[in-house]
């Protein structure tokens, strides 16, 4: 189960704690892509991720810092199953939360996918942290939710202390902040219409231009391609319903055509629909 943690006073999206399992497997390709920073700690089992085009063997012990929209899978998994806890960041906690404690430039480091860094790391205090969060995870204890996103802030610290980077970046402004996170709700809200860069730049109150590449400097991806994943990503999970056509999965989604969803869907994820929902054994 997935759990979405917001900000007691704006309300805005933080971050969100799952675990995810999957089962023995050989060349599985199957690519995924999401708009949040995702790190994720292998809590047991063994197999390849592959991140960016690079096959890393993966472990218990191994954590992987995916940045927004990098295309990733597990293809093969050699033990019986493979079992990770992950925390999924929101761009506004990074820079509104995370910023009084790590240098813009680490910041940016974990956003951005421009910018090289290792995606696999391996420390015991990052280990132990997120164990920790785990267990506060499955905690019922009402004052957990405290202590998780103490835990959750730490973590991140942790491994920003392992990034090298430019220690000149400066922070976005926090109208620009405000107004990239308006955009991003409207996304999120109508990612299911026939929407353009225009419109998500108005309810931004910016012109295009700037409006992109301030975009891309809070999220680390273009507003198309945030859009694009975010309508990728919620047909993936209507694809399980399997009472659902895909063409009316496409349409939901901000799909015109069937043959643009299936491009679209192909160029991020690297199979078709109709190959993803056999994959998932709907039929």
């Amino acid at each position: 189960m997935k759990k979405n943690y917001f900000s007691h006073l704006s309300e805005q999206y933080l971050f969100s704690l799952f675990y995810s399992s999957k089962k023995s497997k050989t060349n599985q390709f199957k690519k995924h892509h999401h708009t949040e920073v995702e790190l994720g700690l292998v809590l047991k089992g063994e197999g390849e991720y592959v991140l960016n085009g690079k096959t890393l063997p993966a472990r218990e012990g191994d954590l992987f810092v995916v940045r927004s929209n990098e295309p990733h899978c597990i293809p093969t998994i050699k033990s019986p199953a493979l079992v990770a806890f992950n925390i999924q960041l929101s761009p506004y906690y990074l820079w509104s939360v995370c910023s009084d404690y790590i240098p813009a430039s680490k910041i940016r480091a974990m956003i951005n996918g421009d910018i090289p860094i290792n995606h696999k790391l391996s420390d015991s205090k990052i280990i132990l942290s997120f164990k920790k969060i785990a267990s506060l995870f499955e905690s019922d204890d009402e004052n957990s939710l405290f202590e998780i996103r103490s835990e959750v802030l730490r973590s991140v610290k942790l491994i920003a202390s392992l990034i090298d980077a430019d220690e000149k970046e400066k922070l976005p402004s926090a109208g620009n902040l405000e107004n990239i996170q308006k955009a991003i709700d409207f996304i999120k809200e109508n990612y299911g219409r026939h929407i353009l860069i225009d419109d998500i730049a108005r309810s931004a109150a910016m012109s295009r231009t700037y409006f992109s590449n301030t975009f891309k400097s809070v999220t680390g991806i273009s507003p198309y391609n945030y859009l694009m994943t975010t309508r990728i990503e919620r047909a993936t999970e209507l694809l399980k319903d399997r009472k659902k056509a895909v063409m009316s999965i496409a349409l939901e989604c901000g799909f015109t055509s069937l043959s643009s969803f299936n491009k679209a869907f192909k160029q991020l994820v690297g199979a078709t629909p109709t190959e993803v929902r056999t994959q998932m054994n709907i039929f």
